[in-house]
């Protein structure tokens, strides 16, 4: 069964690669992949948004507005576009 998802893609102007890299959500080398498949998959896009802006709100509010919010929404948006992407779902039993 085949859904509709969303990936991060890092913008051209911040990607020093040939190649596009995804945002997988690991602290591990930089959270980027080349690798489409290890990208973070997103099947609500509003939701991660909003995850990002109350992240955002939570850390500034915690150290103040000069506060490095890599995850909160501000830095995404300025960092990475949204791709939208067809996943298949393959039932193993």
């Amino acid at each position: 069964m085949k859904k509709d998802a969303w990936v991060l893609r890092l913008k051209d102007e911040f990607n020093d690669s040939k190649a596009p890299q995804y945002y997988t959500g690991n602290d591990e080398d930089e959270g980027l992949t080349k690798d489409l498949r290890e990208a973070n998959i997103i099947y609500d896009k509003d939701a991660a948004e909003i995850w990002m802006k109350k992240w955002e709100e939570a850390i500034f509010k915690k150290f103040g507005n000069d506060a490095i919010c890599n995850a909160g929404y501000t830095h995404m948006m300025k960092h990475f576009e949204w791709v939208q992407v067809e996943v298949e779902e393959v039932d193993i039993a």
